[in-house]
C-alpha cells in the first residue's frame, strides 16, 4: 500500500514539475519588453495567453507521464498477484511434502 502512495506522489510531483517547466517556456521565449509581470499570476485575472497555456501545458505533462504511471500501477498489480499465487503454491508444497 505504501508503494502505491509513493508512486502516486512521485508521478504527481513529476507532472507538476513538467507543467511548470512548460509554462516557463512562455517567459523564456517572450520578446524583450513583452514579458508578463509575475504579479499578474497572483492577481486573480490571467492574461489570455496564460489562461490558455495552463491547461495545454498540464495536458502535455499528463500525456507524457501517464503511460509510465499506468505501467507502474500494472507492475505493482502483477507483483501482488505473483506474491499471492506463490503463497498458495508454497502452502500446497508444504502439505504435499509433510512427513
Amino acid at each position: 500500500m505504501m508503494s502505491g502512495f509513493m508512486a502516486m506522489t512521485a508521478f504527481s510531483l513529476t507532472e507538476l514539475a513538467l507543467t511548470l517547466s512548460l509554462l516557463s517556456l512562455i517567459f523564456w521565449f517572450a520578446p524583450a519588453g513583452v514579458l508578463p509581470d509575475i504579479r499578474v499570476l497572483f492577481s486573480g485575472t490571467l492574461p489570455r495567453l496564460l489562461a490558455v497555456a495552463f491547461p495545454i501545458s498540464y495536458g502535455l505533462a499528463v500525456l507524457f507521464v501517464e503511460p509510465f504511471y499506468v505501467a507502474a500501477g500494472f507492475a505493482m498489480y502483477l507483483n501482488r498477484r505473483a506474491e499471492l499465487e506463490a503463497w498458495d503454491i508454497e502452502q500446497e508444497f508444504r502439505r504435499a511434502f509433510v512427513r
